[in-house]
């Protein structure tokens, strides 16, 4: 997990414009900061899978994910929505697609 003070305040950020790039598993939406750290938000709802265990498993894949990939990305706010077709694939195509979203940031 990474620590709290780069975790994104979801709630703030629904109405706010944002660029997206879209991956076979996720929808990444990208908001300017003016903070002097990038923040992370994770969103993935019982669409995806039904029991919280589950949804944990991959919310814990991806902040896994960003910690080690954290000094690639430039300062802004970042709002990963894990989207339904996510359940059907392994953690290495998890992975892989996290992989193809960084270079298109």
């Amino acid at each position: 997990m990474i620590a709290k003070k780069f975790k994104l305040p979801i709630q703030e950020f629904y109405e706010k414009n944002s660029r997206s790039v879209r991956g076979s598993c996720f929808l990444l939406k990208i908001f300017r900061s003016d903070a002097l750290r990038s923040r992370f938000g994770v969103v993935i709802s019982k669409k995806v899978a039904a029991k919280a265990s589950a949804r944990n498993v991959i919310k814990r894949l991806v902040f896994n994910f960003i910690k080690s990939h954290m000094k690639q990305m430039p300062i802004n706010d970042y709002l990963i929505i894990v989207l339904p077709s996510a359940a059907k694939c392994s953690k290495k195509e998890l992975l892989n697609d996290l992989n193809n979203l960084i270079p298109n940031i």
